[in-house]
């Protein structure tokens, strides 16, 4: 899932200015970020490049993590963020909302597989994913800075992609909040609409089907839940006359179990695989 933003481009050097335009971007709380996040990580930089993409038509900017701790899934010793934007020669495309990494600095990091590689990662929300780690100079005490301002549990709102400074937080304090978000239960909402696609019909029997289906986008059911796009739906279906009828019994959120309830029907004609249906929790 990337969080869709409306991304501001200025493209220097060679190319002309364009005018500036306003951005504003999805904001998300640490339940979502929590969720939408593969991998949540302690990590300091190693190095940072910028470069075109394999067919010449984006910049990328690359920054090499070293692991420090891990709080969420299994990433590797090194782990590879890629950002949209960055310089090459003469050329700078700059987008607003990504994360402008300090040298060897530590960051607690929100991270997803990149769609185009999956060997790297983006940033969960942009710049939402990224919170720099630092020691304060009077008390030695690790902080966080929250980087758009305070982040309430379960409080969704939009907020200017400019404001990337904000308070700071103890490191333990927020390390701490982090693990209370994963531990929780996840509930996905009554009437929550989940448009879906059937990527697999398996037979479990005459007349009974095992199916798979996949979210088509992201879904933000209230402000402490986000669905990915892509996160697999598993149900039940039993064929009735000319009638498959379809009971939704779990959704994955980045590996998590959501229990889910509902229903569909689909006309029993030709293969499950591949319609697109939209099926509302119960």
């Amino acid at each position: 899932m990337k969080i869709r933003v409306l991304l501001l481009v200025a493209l220097l050097g060679c190319w002309a200015a364009r005018p500036a335009q306003a951005t504003t971007l999805v904001r998300m709380s640490l339940e979502q970020l929590s969720q939408a996040a593969s991998e949540i990580v302690r990590g300091h930089v190693v190095s940072q490049e910028s470069r075109w993409n394999p067919e010449h038509t984006r910049i990328l900017t690359l920054t090499t993590i070293a692991l420090d701790q891990s709080l969420k899934g299994n990433p590797a010793s090194t782990l590879v963020i890629e950002q949209p934007g960055g310089k090459v020669g003469s050329i700078h495309v700059f987008v607003a909302g990504t994360i402008r990494f300090h040298p060897q600095t530590e960051y607690l990091l929100f991270l997803e597989r990149s769609e185009a590689e999956p060997s790297r990662y983006v940033p969960v929300g942009m710049v939402q994913g990224a919170y720099r780690i630092y020691r304060d100079a009077t008390t030695r005490e690790e902080r966080v800075i929250l980087p758009l301002g305070n982040l309430p549990h379960g409080t969704q709102q939009a907020g200017a992609a400019a404001n990337l400074v904000g308070p700071t937080l103890p490191f333990k304090e927020f390390r701490q909040q982090v693990a209370t978000v994963l531990s929780a239960p996840v509930v996905i909402p009554r009437g929550t609409s989940i448009p879906l696609a059937i990527q697999s019909a398996e037979s479990r029997g005459v007349g009974r089907v095992h199916i798979v289906g996949r979210t088509t986008g992201d879904i933000f059911p209230s402000a402490s839940v986000v669905i990915p796009a892509g996160s697999p739906v598993e149900g039940t279906a039993q064929r009735v006359a000319g009638t498959w009828k379809i009971h939704w019994t779990e959704l994955s959120i980045r590996g998590t179990s959501v229990p889910l309830s509902a229903s569909s029907e689909e006309p029993a004609g030709g293969s499950l695989r591949g319609r697109m249906l939209v099926i509302n929790v119960r």
